[in-house]
């Protein structure tokens, strides 16, 4: 996932009071990244989603997908 043009698109929608909550994992020599999107996280890899996992809590998404993984 290219975080550069990611930063500048949440600053942009951030200037419109949308705001996007991310944030990247790195997990065994990867990144992944924890995207919320309609009242769940949605897990990338590679620009991928892999999983989705029904919580709105950034912490508990990461040990979910950790007891998954």
């Amino acid at each position: 996932m290219r975080t550069d043009n990611d930063r500048l698109s949440q600053a942009a929608l951030r200037r419109h009071h949308i705001g996007i909550k991310t944030k990247g994992l790195r997990y065994r020599g990867d990144l992944y990244v924890f995207r919320f999107n309609a009242g769940q996280y949605d897990v990338y890899l590679n620009n991928d989603c892999i999983m989705s996992l029904a919580t709105s809590n950034v912490q508990e998404a990461i040990l979910m997908f950790k007891q998954q993984s």
